[in-house]
């Protein structure tokens, strides 16, 4: 007995909390989960029973912090019939602003709960979307115009509601007519340059709510370029600096700006050309030869020009460089090298100063091969002291090629330079007959570096001799002695047959 109540007790509980009638209720809402402030919500409500029923159907909403049935009425169900309600839209307020729900019961007359259903949840906000173009900038007096779209959170446009404007002490307000609005600003004609908040506020009578800050740029009013030079006064080679600065009407710096810049000689040729970004320096590098003179700078922006003025210096110079018997004299400076060079060579007790007069155009270079000018031998060569790199390399005599150690001593002698005797014949000849004539003289090489002037004393030292020798005649046959022969008159002449066959130094 007591195992059959153990066993009845749940099947008698199973039926307590079987329902005796079964119900449906269904609620849809629109195909959209946000709504603002002011929209509406009319969700679609039907309800099925399988016996007929005489109660109160009801729709509650339930929102985190607020809760309202604001929806009742008497309801007349007929078994297996499915009845579709009309509920009246319920317009979306302030208290609703969160997360919410509907809930709908129908109740028997006599208070017995038939059957309860629950929707899907849905937000309500007070938030709007403002889209503005955001590339906003204009000069000082001129106009601009603030435009923009304003929507709803379900991406649907405003219908209505109105847009302020505030932009330094300016503010304006505009409608918002089908979710867009125009409003134009001018800008105060002394306003100085740069990036201006510009705030925008959207409300309606809901009480919807949006904003955004933009910025509008100020642009300033171009009045003067500088270009202002590290150094204007430049030496070939040099590089010249200039900082190019373009400014606007407050006297503001405006550096977002290309400037075109142009560089001319003195005869308007243009040089060089380049856009540099205001405040940034443009550099231009010299020639070594560069004319010297007036050369013009010229920025421009728009129509603002500055034209700056520099000078490239006159450099008389020249560069002498020795590979063997050779010797290179190139004009490094920027104007014609017209004059008279040096180069000493000695060998032992004997010292040759070639003199070359030479006539170079800036970047022209010619060789003095020394051989030409000189007896073989080996030389220690002597250059210009002014004509050589205080950092000049050691050359190798033999092969001419650089050596990596540094010239010790003086820069402009090289030692121990063998030179083969390539001169030409008049040369020789007068080197040969300064050695008979025994007219030994300190600055020989110095002649033996002029024919002309060689073959002149040559001639005056024979004509001195016959002069000397012919002066005794005379004053013999004066003196009334009589010879009959001239065959002693170079008797007091020694000359040594030897002579030409020693080896000359």
């Amino acid at each position: 007995m007591k195992y059959l109540k153990r066993l009845l007790i749940p099947q008698f509980l199973l039926f307590l909390i079987i329902p005796t009638a079964f119900a449906e209720i269904t609620i849809t809402l629109p195909d959209k989960d946000v709504y603002n402030l002011g929209e509406k919500i009319a969700p679609t409500i039907s309800i099925k029973e399988d016996k007929p029923y005489d109660g109160f159907f009801s729709l509650h909403i339930f929102c985190d912090n607020y809760d309202l049935q604001y929806y009742t009425i008497l309801l007349n169900l007929e078994a297996d019939f499915r009845t579709q309600l009309t509920v009246p839209e319920l317009p979306l307020s302030k208290s609703m602003t969160t997360k919410c729900k509907l809930k709908s019961n129908f109740e028997a007359i006599d208070g017995e709960n038939i059957a309860t259903a629950w929707s899907s949840d849905f937000f309500v906000t007070d938030n709007l979307n403002i889209t503005i173009n955001e590339d906003l900038e204009a000069k000082p007096g001129e106009d601009i115009i603030i435009s923009g779209e304003i929507k709803k959170q379900s991406n649907e446009f405003l219908s209505k509601g109105e847009a302020k404007i505030s932009f330094g002490n300016q503010e304006g307000i505009v409608d918002v007519v089908s979710g867009k609005f125009e409003y134009p600003i001018h800008l105060n004609s002394d306003l100085e340059g740069g990036n201006m908040p510009l705030l925008v506020i959207v409300t309606d009578r809901y009480n919807n709510y949006g904003d955004k800050i933009l910025s509008l740029k100020v642009l300033p009013i171009p009045t003067k370029i500088e270009n202002n030079f590290e150094d204007d006064m430049l030496m070939p080679g040099d590089t010249l600096k200039a900082k190019i600065i373009l400014y606007g009407h407050k006297d503001n710096v405006i550096n977002d700006i290309k400037i075109n810049v142009k560089i001319f000689d003195s005869d308007e040729t243009l040089l060089a050309e380049k856009d540099i970004q205001s405040l940034n320096y443009l550099e231009f590098k010299t020639e070594q030869g560069q004319t010297p003179g007036t050369y013009f700078l010229l920025s421009t922006f728009e129509d603002i020009k500055k034209q700056s003025t520099f000078e490239i210096e006159s450099v008389r110079k020249i560069m002498m460089n020795q590979d063997g018997s050779f010797v290179d004299v190139e004009n490094v400076g920027n104007v014609d090298y017209i004059d008279e060079i040096t180069i000493i060579l000695e060998n032992n007790d004997k010292k040759y100063l070639i003199n070359k007069k030479i006539d170079l155009k800036p970047g022209e270079k010619i060789t003095i091969d020394l051989s030409k000018e000189v007896p073989q031998g080996t030389y220690d060569i002597i250059l210009p002291e002014e004509s050589v790199e205080e950092d000049a390399t050691a050359v190798d005599s033999n092969n001419g090629s650089e050596s990596a150690q540094d010239v010790i001593g003086l820069q402009n002698v090289i030692e121990d330079v063998p030179i083969d005797d390539n001169r030409n014949a008049i040369k020789k000849t007068a080197d040969g007959m300064s050695s008979i004539t025994g007219a030994i003289v300190g600055t020989a090489g110095y002649i033996a570096s002029r024919p002309a002037l060689a073959a002149t004393i040559l001639i005056l030292i024979i004509s001195g001799t016959v002069m000397r020798y012919s002066w005794g005649f005379i004053k013999n046959r004066v003196g009334g002695k009589k010879e009959d022969s001239t065959e002693h008159i170079f008797d007091d002449f020694k000359f040594d047959e030897n002579e030409d066959s020693k080896p000359r130094h």
